[in-house]
């Protein structure tokens, strides 16, 4: 057999060879894939379905997440609202045109404030929980420390003493179905320097006739510091407010020294008479 022959025998079973395998190799891969795509198939709803679920867990989440957060600063933000307001309020008060905060019935703003933020932290707790609630639990406590505080000797309960200067104001000629709309209040100032040592202080009625109406506020000057003062009133009449109406004369207020103690006393001084 010559070489060609061979050559071409040779490449013939080189050809025949691949061929085969070409066909075995071509049938496994298409049993391989039919298989792949079967399991594929039988799978495809339950990746379908996880896919979806995932997808749905992540949008709940998400908005569980936003609501949450939205909810926590609502919350924070109505607080300090609240707080905020309230402050606000306390400190518009005494500014009010026309109006007056009376020092012995009036809490401090920073009283205030603290019983309000009570207040609103004790309403989160229990719905029906009410301002007057916060101040008669607020008050109860404060008496029952403060009655401790004096069992220490931490501090003391001082009586009240009793005013022993009378300042007087009349309204006279009050015209036929006039009345005075409310009851004058009184303030003291410092003759010297202007300073208010009492403000709004509400006078009592002692007498009245068909055309005048006499008032009194009894005056205690144990905390005021020595010097001269003035008061003056303020009411409504007729529907007119009146407001810096002198009272009386004025008063001087002194030390003293009277068996053998330090007191203070004071003294009228008429409005012609030299300070």
């Amino acid at each position: 057999m010559s070489d060609k022959s061979e050559k071409l025998l040779v490449w013939g079973e080189a050809a025949a060879i691949l061929i085969v395998l070409g066909l075995v190799f071509s049938s496994h891969t298409a049993f391989v894939g039919n298989h792949m795509m079967h399991l594929l198939v039988d799978k495809l709803f339950d990746i379908a379905l996880a896919l979806f679920g995932t997808l749905l867990g992540y949008q709940l989440a998400k908005k569980h997440i936003e609501h949450l957060m939205s909810g926590i600063i609502t919350k924070y933000a109505t607080i300090f609202r609240e707080r905020a307001f309230h402050r606000a309020v306390s400190t518009m008060l005494p500014e009010l045109p026309d109006f007056h905060l009376r020092p012995n019935t009036a809490f401090s703003t920073q009283t205030a404030d603290a019983v309000s933020e009570f207040t609103q932290w004790s309403v989160e707790l229990d719905p029906t929980h009410t301002p007057d609630k916060s101040m008669e639990m607020v008050g109860k406590e404060a008496y029952i420390f403060a009655a401790k505080l004096v069992e220490k000797n931490m501090g003391y309960r001082e009586d009240e003493s009793a005013g022993n200067y009378g300042w007087t104001v009349g309204v006279f000629a009050l015209p036929a179905g006039w009345e005075v709309k409310e009851v004058p209040d009184i303030s003291i100032y410092n003759w010297d320097t202007g300073v208010t040592v009492q403000k709004y202080e509400v006078m009592e009625e002692t007498a009245r006739t068909a055309d005048s109406i006499h008032y009194r506020w009894m005056w205690n000057p144990k905390n005021v510091p020595c010097g001269v003062y003035v008061g003056v009133v303020n009411y409504r009449i007729g529907g007119k407010l009146v407001i810096g109406n002198i009272v009386g004369k004025r008063v001087r207020i002194f030390l003293k020294r009277e068996n053998g103690k330090l007191i203070k006393s004071h003294e009228t001084i008429p409005w012609d008479q030299a300070e």
